[in-house]
């Protein structure tokens, strides 16, 4: 029976042998750079990209660059070739690279620490199309969780990192309010910030608006940013104050592994156009000609 594999610092091995150790600091402090692309038709997607975001956050918190671009590009084709063949034609892989800040030397002392590389890894997962169906059908319901975004005094919160405690206790806060419910966290002053797992994206006045700073520096926004220049639409980043979601005709999220998601409700308050509204359906018409797959048709099932 051929098994997944993934690559870790420059081996391919095993999925089920993937592992970081418990001295690493990405499990003791959380301290991990992280990347999440995806395949469309098989095919990664944009990953220059992603690496390129990848490298560029290491560099800037000072995590060891033991693996350059090309070296990963490598070993995310290897992973690819062969990971491919355990899904079905319909199916596509996540992939997410991931890099650590290596040995705590606490643990193993400082010259073993010293001389023990940080983990960087790749592995790929098949995207769960069913757990994003209910969402693009009937919408997302996002609700305003009580804990806040990490302010950007503490660390650059446009790097993409492993250390998310405040978005799993802000859905959990949620949940328990309104099951099925997703986390919108606001920033310190007030205004809106992200998901857990999006940016978040109002219409208004034929407008696309979207936080512009204590956020992830989101590539599937900048995508839609793309799209809307091809449209003729225009968008802004900016500061969106909580209350501006009242005067939204449409609000979406983007990610890079679930694309597009409607939003239908916000504190338990309908959105007031169709959950997947005419802007919507045209940026999403966009992204599905760039990939050459239909993106909500792949979600919903429906494939011809």
């Amino acid at each position: 029976m051929i098994t997944p594999i993934a690559w870790m610092n420059g081996e391919l091995v095993a999925y089920s042998h993937a592992a970081v150790p418990v001295w690493d600091l990405g499990i003791v402090a959380g301290a991990s750079i992280t990347e999440m692309s995806r395949t469309f038709g098989h095919e990664p997607f944009r990953i220059s990209q992603h690496l390129g975001r990848l490298l560029d956050s290491v560099r800037s918190i000072g995590f060891p660059q033991n693996y350059d671009m090309p070296q990963l590009e490598a070993a995310i084709a290897a992973v690819l070739a062969h990971n491919v063949r355990l899904i079905s034609a319909e199916s596509e892989l996540g992939i997410v690279i991931f890099s650590t800040a290596g040995a705590n030397p606490t643990y193993l002392g400082a010259d073993l620490a010293s001389r023990t590389m940080a983990v960087t890894a790749v592995h790929t997962f098949e995207l769960p199309f069913e757990s994003w169906r209910p969402q693009l059908d009937r919408g997302v319901r996002l609700r305003v969780a009580r804990v806040r975004q990490i302010p950007n005094d503490c660390f650059d919160v446009s790097l993409k990192v492993r250390n998310r405690l405040h978005w799993w206790l802000a859905d959990r806060e949620v949940a328990e309010q309104e099951p099925g419910s997703k986390a919108l966290l606001l920033d310190h002053a007030g205004f809106i910030a992200e998901t857990s797992t999006s940016a978040i994206h109002l219409v208004c006045n034929g407008r696309i608006i979207t936080p512009d700073s204590g956020v992830l520096n989101s590539l599937s926004s900048q995508l839609m940013e793309e799209f809307a220049t091809e449209l003729g639409i225009p968008f802004e980043r900016r500061p969106v104050p909580l209350g501006e979601l009242n005067y939204a005709s449409e609000i979406f999220l983007t990610s890079s592994a679930a694309t597009m998601l409607p939003v239908s409700h916000v504190n338990g308050e309908p959105i007031r156009d169709a959950v997947r509204g005419p802007v919507f359906e045209q940026l999403a018409s966009c992204w599905s000609r760039l990939v050459g797959v239909d993106i909500l048709q792949q979600i919903s099932g429906a494939h011809t």
